[in-house]
């Protein structure tokens, strides 16, 4: 579950960078966006549960306070129940992308975890072999089977490896902290250099 936000200021130390804080169970991040403001996501593991607007920011608050760096002052930007939206971390996986000829791309087809922040990147490939195999192909129908064919391998293995992300950062400190130390550069790296190769 993660609770996702913006506050209209930015905490010190957030300039252009993204910065997560790990804890049991559950971790914070916040990121520089628009106009001074700074957007935050907290979440924790386990089954879902319903969170009640009322009261919404004080559980917020007492579930992230042991939480250091800049989400401290992240929390204090928050002012009324309503900011936190509260939601479980889903994504969609369909059988077909297209009906006819209307194409679905990006997260309308594919959305994952956003555990390796690719969903805009992958949605730009989308339309980058979408436009290839249109002008490839002799038919809209055999580009659009095309499309689907050299995509799926590719966002299938994007929403798997977001999905194991997701898990390894949320287990109890120990467990996380020692898989981390021990291969934690190794496993985002490997994760990463699937993604160099052409789309």
């Amino acid at each position: 579950m993660v609770r996702r936000s913006i506050v209209d200021t930015r905490p010190p130390g957030i300039v252009d960078n993204i910065v997560i804080v790990m804890g049991d169970g559950a971790f914070f991040g916040v990121a520089p966006i628009g106009g001074g403001s700074t957007y935050g996501f907290g979440a924790v593991g386990g089954d879902q549960f319903e969170d009640p607007l009322v009261g919404r920011l004080e559980r917020f608050r007492r579930r992230f306070a042991g939480f250091g760096g800049p989400i401290p002052a992240y929390r204090a930007g928050l002012r009324s129940d309503e900011p936190p939206h509260m939601g479980p971390i889903e994504w969609v996986e369909l059988d077909e992308w297209y009906p006819g000829r209307v194409v679905l791309i990006g997260d309308a087809a594919h959305a994952g975890p956003p555990h390796m922040t690719e969903g805009g990147c992958v949605a730009m490939e989308d339309g980058l072999v979408l436009a290839e195999v249109l002008r490839a192909e002799e038919s809209v129908e055999r580009a659009l089977e095309a499309y689907v064919r050299r995509r799926r391998p590719r966002t299938e293995w994007v929403q798997e490896q977001s999905r194991v992300a997701a898990q390894a950062w949320v287990p109890p400190s120990k467990v996380r902290d020692a898989l981390f130390r021990e291969a934690g550069d190794r496993m985002f790296r490997e994760r990463v250099q699937a993604l160099v190769s052409p789309p």
